[in-house]
């Protein structure tokens, strides 16, 4: 390319004689713009003409020589050629980006907030044992940056379940074992395959785009899970609704002629001071037991197997104690709350009525019931085995300790919120159906030694926590009967 035609792609602009103030306009602004056309095959530079605005005139060729950014020509004045090209080349590198940054972000999330792949079951013999253990436990492992107190330990206390808890027990339920935004719950469920519990169901996960978090529930089991449900709660109240709670259920086979039904649940937190009980909470809490019945109702249709539900039900059985100098006394008597969570979960149906007792002195009128939560398919049956076996409702949150001195003092205060301490709640609850309609002997079995698990730390280990989580969990062993 010769130097005159290397001109007819620099920068000018095209000035038409009648527009001389908005020549002068472009000229003030320094406008860019390029020849209208391109000069015929023979036709030099200097045949194109320009206009001064004082009327000169003076070949193009001689002001490209002086101006390569400006030209005038009696042609009328065209938007640049190569500025469009130019912006459309930057308009589409600029989509490109963006749409890779956006494909990159779907993909990463697709990826960690996807459950890890697991190993293949191992062809080994059937896990078998005279008393399977089992245990229920809300580990307190909640997504990151969420935390009581200046810092709650998640790695520290993971790596202590996993080398102290899973190896003692066959089937674990756990509650807010949260997945959303961390691989911590993939990592304990790799290491519990690899002790042994090559059977597990965990709450759906969830991605960004779905404005709220899993469920945080997770079920382990030694014994080969037959089938396995789950079901999810609407949104609840307060910070529930970015958790889309719900339950779990697993068929398991403990032998071969012994199932059960094994259930686990996390339903709505209290938000009020110190776990006290409103209406809107409770209510939501209701719902969710009715879903629970329903949802067991449905799975255990076509058999007579035994039913355990058990889980951090988030009420408190015993009665709220609001002189701190009773914490010590146990909770013989069960509370409104407990009695309408019971009567929905074996498919009575409870009176919503109830609850304008909740901080009312006046006496609520008994002889209108209006039932609500009601079944056909009952459960009367259903035995709260913790209870039973007590003759209490036993301290699972906000425990106390006795000093020297006969103080009560907080028995942990590093995980537990301060508007929780010495609260002595009882909420964890274990549930067992044993006498089915129709079950026969053959398959008969017995839930017993049924403890508090409250997980204490050795303080020789020097380990910045004193217990596993804010909960205590609950233990107990199954016996196998012909």
């Amino acid at each position: 390319m010769n130097k005159e035609e290397n001109y007819l792609h620099q920068p000018v602009f095209l000035y038409n004689n009648n527009d001389r103030d908005r020549m002068e306009s472009l000229l003030n602004n320094n406008t860019d713009m390029y020849i209208h056309d391109r000069p015929e095959q023979g036709v030099t530079l200097e045949n194109y003409r320009y206009f001064t605005p004082d009327n000169g005139d003076k070949s193009l060729f001689g002001l490209l020589n002086n101006r390569k950014e400006v030209a005038y020509s009696p042609l009328s004045i065209t938007p640049p050629r190569k500025s469009r090209l130019c912006s459309i080349k930057c308009c589409g590198i600029c989509i490109l980006i963006t749409l890779m940054i956006v494909l990159s972000l779907f993909g990463f999330c697709l990826y960690y907030f996807s459950p890890a792949p697991l190993p293949k079951i191992p062809n080994v013999p059937t896990y078998y044992r005279t008393y399977p253990r089992i245990l229920t436990q809300n580990i307190f492992m909640r997504p990151i940056g969420v935390k009581n107190n200046e810092d709650d330990y998640k790695d520290e206390r993971l790596n202590y379940i996993i080398q102290e808890v899973l190896p003692d027990y066959d089937i674990i339920t756990m509650q807010e074992a949260f997945a959303f935004s961390t691989r911590r719950i993939d990592k304990l469920i790799r290491a519990a395959f690899d002790q042994g519990f090559h059977y597990s169901v965990s709450s759906p996960r969830h991605y960004p785009w779905d404005l709220a978090g899993d469920g945080g529930l997770l079920l382990l089991s030694r014994y080969p899970i037959i089938q396995n449900d789950r079901i999810e709660f609407p949104p609840g109240t307060h910070s529930d609704r970015l958790s889309r709670k719900g339950a779990l259920h697993a068929l398991i086979q403990l032998d071969k002629s012994h199932f059960i039904h094994v259930y686990t649940t996390h339903t709505q937190a209290s938000y009020d001071i110190a776990g006290s009980l409103n209406t809107e909470d409770t209510k939501v809490r209701l719902d969710q037991f009715h879903r629970v019945h329903n949802f067991i109702s449905g799975t255990t249709k076509n058999d007579t197997y035994p039913i355990i539900l058990m889980g951090d039900l988030n009420v408190n059985a015993a009665n709220p104690k609001t002189n701190k100098s009773t914490v010590n006394i146990p909770s013989y008597e069960s509370s409104l709350a407990y009695k309408m969570m019971v009567d929905v979960l074996r498919g009575k149906g409870t009176d919503l009525n109830l609850l304008n007792s909740i901080g009312s002195t006046s006496s609520v009128n008994t002889t209108d019931v209006q039932l609500t939560y009601s079944d056909e398919r009952h459960m009367d049956k259903l035995e709260d085995i913790v209870y039973s076996t007590y003759g209490y409702h036993p301290v699972t949150f906000g425990d106390y300790k006795q000093l020297d001195n006969g103080t009560f003092v907080p028995r942990e205060t590093v995980l537990t919120n301060h508007d929780q301490l010495l609260t002595v709640q009882s909420i964890d609850r274990m549930f067992l159906l044993n006498d089915r309609p129709g079950r026969t002997n053959n398959s008969r079995l017995t839930v017993f030694n049924v403890t508090i698990a409250p997980f204490f730390v050795d303080p020789s280990r020097h380990l910045p926590f004193t217990q596993i989580s804010d909960h205590y969990g609950l233990s107990a062993l199954i016996q196998l009967q012909s």
